[in-house]
């Protein structure tokens, strides 16, 4: 499914968070509550899909300075942001950091011990194979992969898996916490540590 045909050009909206992104944030006044953020971008998407697909909202959460907001259309799952000023939606989130940052994420690979204790300690990790987060989460394990209890949730048909469903994934990639929780969003080894309290 193509999601440009539901949700604004992301290009546009890219741009105009850049150019507004800085200052929005200034003025506390004119924010809008967390209900009327989710009101708004269903309301919004709605209004702007193809003719037979409908929009829904499945849950919204404080991010930052945005809500983030997981939704279904037709069934099929997607993720999306809105400033909390509600002027502005986009579709994805880029997490920026140092080069410096990015060279020790990208060398670093957690031991086989680490993996599973992630396991022990009751985390899974359920992603997709056609998800860039969840191939970069993938590459932070490299061989010790095999000792995280990993779900995928694309079947072979391209459809969310009944697993997946059952457990309630609405974006992926999503990490099930030792307490039961589940939290969406890629996860640095440091944060799984964290999370986990496993010894890197």
């Amino acid at each position: 499914m193509n999601t440009n045909k539901y949700l604004i050009p992301g290009a546009v909206v890219l741009a105009g968070i850049l150019i507004a992104g800085a200052f929005v944030y200034t003025k506390q006044a004119g924010l809008i509550s967390i209900q009327e953020a989710g009101d708004k971008t269903i309301a919004f998407i709605n209004d702007n899909i193809e003719e037979g697909a409908t929009a829904s909202l499945v849950s919204i959460t404080e991010n930052g300075l945005v809500y983030q907001i997981s939704l279904e259309i037709n069934g099929t799952p997607y993720e999306s942001y809105i400033t909390k000023d509600g002027k502005f939606l986009f579709p994805s989130g880029i997490v920026l950091k140092e080069g410096s940052d990015i060279q020790e994420e990208q060398t670093a690979v957690a031991s086989e011990s680490f993996a599973q204790c992630l396991t022990e300690k009751g985390m899974k990790f359920f992603g997709s194979k056609n998800c860039g987060w969840c191939a970069k989460e993938k590459t932070l394990f490299g061989d010790s992969l095999q000792y995280v209890d990993y779900i995928e949730c694309v079947g072979d048909d391209d459809q969310w898996t009944k697993e997946c469903q059952d457990a309630q994934i609405t974006s992926v990639p999503t990490w099930q916490l030792p307490d039961g929780t589940k939290e969406s969003g890629f996860k640095t080894l440091e944060q799984l540590a964290e999370i986990s309290t496993c010894s890197l």
